[in-house]
């Protein structure tokens, strides 16, 4: 019986690690596309969710049963405003990247080769980064939440509604 051993990895070659580089490179650039297209989903459904509400409440008088309408138009609200705020750290993000390879390359033109200025320069777009990356973080993620929050509230709003006409209807018939 023979014992399987780890492959070595120290002995890669340049070009199986530029093969890996372009799998993940590949790999980051789907995942980037699946990303924004389920935040442009998300931005469509909030906003067709809020013109539904408009439609269903068009003759509508104020009432207090409205109120989780009202919070799920809201939610929907804010959902947009994060999804759009998430859309712009990408294209800010873009943009940076296209900067931080100029600087790097010793093309930007506040730094130029200088090496002592490019590190710092690197070192505050790495900054810049991280807190980029934490935004978009906090963005996509109260996206969702509001989105979906938004459609329980939709969801007791419409039974709320169910009910009170099944009352109306029980008292009429009495």
């Amino acid at each position: 019986m023979q014992s399987r051993q780890a492959p070595d990895v120290s002995g890669k070659t340049f070009a199986n690690q530029k093969i890996m580089s372009e799998i993940q490179f590949n790999i980051q650039q789907e995942f980037r596309e699946k990303q924004e297209k389920y935040i442009y989903y998300l931005l469509a459904l909030s906003v067709s969710a809020i013109g539904f509400s408009i439609y269903k409440t068009e003759n509508s008088t104020l009432t207090y049963s409205q109120i989780p309408l009202a919070l799920a138009v809201l939610c929907w609200s804010i959902s947009i405003f994060c999804g759009l705020k998430f859309l712009k750290y990408i294209i800010s993000n873009l943009y940076a990247n296209n900067d931080y390879y100029e600087i790097i390359q010793g093309r930007f033109p506040s730094t130029g080769k200088n090496p002592e200025l490019i590190k710092y320069a690197v070192q505050g777009f790495q900054e810049a980064m991280k807190i980029n990356s934490g935004a978009m973080k906090m963005y996509f993620k109260f996206q969702g939440i509001l989105f979906y929050s938004g459609i329980i509230l939709f969801i007791v709003w419409h039974i709320t509604e169910m009910y009170l006409k099944t009352e109306i209807t029980n008292m009429s018939c009495h």
